[in-house]
């Protein structure tokens, strides 16, 4: 199926569905090439992953348009442990027109292809704030949230989510579950 006249390959909608399944793969990190339109598979994270939207963000280049489709772990309000289907658009504040024209076309294809939670933009990779980003599309209105990734989370003053010790914790991204 083309979307917004790009095409997204088979082994990208492979990779989206192993995420959706949620049986082989926990998030996949899928790149584009702003020169000649292409959708590729950047990273697949396996289900042992321990903060897969974390790890996709570190995959994401400063100077190219990325996608990951992600499956959020999160604990509500109610100590009830979740899985939100998400997908992240990184297009960096630097790119050019052309690469943020392009990233959008992108978009417009994936989102036709999977059907997920939430979509979410991000224009820089601070841990802290993309938590917020992420967690304010992602739950229902009057949702609350404990932990996104096993990690505590609370909401200051602000009403934004943030990390309960102030930390980003990025020291653990890559890190799996034993």
């Amino acid at each position: 199926m083309v979307s917004s006249g790009m095409k997204v390959p088979i082994e990208v909608e492979e990779a989206g569905r192993a995420v959706i399944t949620g049986k082989t793969s926990s998030a996949v990190v899928i790149n584009l090439d702003s020169k000649t339109n292409t959708l590729s598979v950047g990273k697949a994270y396996g289900m042992k992953m321990k903060h897969p939207f974390r790890a996709c963000l570190k995959q994401f280049q400063d100077d190219k348009a990325s996608f990951a489709l992600v499956n959020v772990k999160l604990s509500t309000g109610e100590d009830q442990d979740r899985n939100k289907l998400t997908m992240i658009m990184w297009a960096p504040d630097t790119a050019t027109a052309k690469v943020k024209m392009t990233a959008a076309s992108g978009s417009r294809a994936l989102r036709s292809k999977f059907k997920c939670n939430a979509y979410v933009e991000i224009q820089e990779k601070t841990t802290s704030k993309n938590v917020n980003d992420v967690l304010a599309k992602v739950l229902r209105s009057g949702e609350g949230c404990n932990s996104f990734e096993g990690v505590h989370v609370t909401q200051n003053e602000r009403r934004e989510f943030v990390f309960c010790d102030g930390g980003n914790h990025d020291d653990s991204d890559e890190d799996e579950e034993d």
